[in-house]
Order: C-alpha cells, then structure tokens, then sequence
C-alpha cells in the first residue's frame, strides 16, 4: 500500500486541462544549441539558476489552438484541415535581441518566474501568422490577432532587460501542430507541412 501511495505522491502535477495544442516550428538543432549558449551566457551574468527548456523543445509559437482534459478529434481535424490550407514559400527568420518577462510575479512568498526569449522578425513569419490565422478562422477555430515573435530558452527568477545579441538565424522549411503534454515537459508532433523550396 505504501508502494502506491509513494508512487502517486511521485507523479507530476499536472493542470486541470493537461492537453495542449498549437501550431509552431522548431529551428534546426544547430541554431536550437546556438539559442541555448546565447542565453546561458546572458544568465551567468547575473548568477541565476535557471530551469532550460531541452533543446528539441525550443521552438516558436506561431497560434495556440487549445487546451483541454483531452485531445479532441473534432479540434484536430480542424486544425489539420487549417495547416493543409497554408501556401508560403520558405523564409529566414532571425533573432536580434534576448530579454526576459515575467509571468509569474513575487507575491505572497512565491518567488518570481521569469520566461527568457529570443525575440524573433521577419516579413515572413508574420506572413504565416496571418495566413495560418485566417485558415484557422476559416475552419471554425479561434486565431490569436497578437503576435510577438520569440523563443523561450528557459525559466527562472532572473529578469533580463532587452539587449542586442549577435543575430541567430535559420531558414523555415516547416511548420507543425503540436501536443504539448502539459506537466510532463513532453511534445509529440501530430502533423507537419513543408514550405515551398
């Protein structure tokens, strides 16, 4: 008995709507390592220990879909059917400055927490946005009108004001709907679509 209740007390926390879906793309794993160094050198400047964001789950958020107490067929078949709509020819992205905000302030004895990004432009980018937003709307799902380009590197107490960094780039090849796992760190990709080389 004190086996199991050992093993529940081990399991992660997990939200009250655990599965997540949204469209983004991941940089290749030659820029996702770049981004990482880049922020780490940032961080060590101001002696913060900082929770990384594994490499192959640095990405860029392009429209968040929904989330859920479980993955709806109807909302993927819409989403699939939104991805399928998109025509773009592949585009550079490049990421000019690093900064921090916060997400969860210091109230109450709870510490601050902190998301450091790369803050990401390009026309075409945006242009993806906006045509993967107005497909969206098209099949009945809701498209976010906002959108600031970046790449979460990590969380953590330290907040970072924006600065210039050394331009990391990488071309768009593809873009991908995602299952975020919420409390389990864990993404599984459910359907890809290549760009116009």
């Amino acid at each position: 008995m004190q086996g199991a209740l050992d093993f529940y007390r081990d399991l992660p926390v997990r939200p009250k709507r655990p599965e997540r879906l949204f469209f983004g793309l991941f940089p290749d794993a030659e820029t996702a390592a770049l981004a990482g160094r880049c922020g780490q050198r940032f961080v060590c400047e101001y002696g913060q220990e900082e929770r990384w964001l594994k490499r192959e789950r640095r990405h860029v958020s392009l429209h968040h879909v929904g989330d859920d107490k479980c993955l709806r067929t109807k909302l993927i078949y819409a989403a699939k059917r939104a991805g399928q709509e998109v025509s773009l020819r592949q585009f550079c992205v490049t990421f000019p400055f690093i900064r921090s905000f916060e997400i969860v302030p210091a109230i109450m004895r709870r510490p601050r927490r902190c998301a450091l990004v790369l803050l990401g432009e390009g026309e075409g980018l945006l242009e993806l946005h906006r045509i993967l937003g107005a497909a969206m709307n098209k099949n009945g799902l809701r498209a976010a009108e906002e959108f600031t380009p970046h790449m979460t590197l990590s969380y953590g107490p330290t907040l970072i004001p924006t600065q210039a960094i050394e331009p990391i780039s990488f071309v768009v090849r593809e873009f991908a709907l995602i299952h975020s796992k919420l409390g389990l760190t864990q993404y599984e990709v459910i359907d890809r679509w290549a760009l116009k080389g």
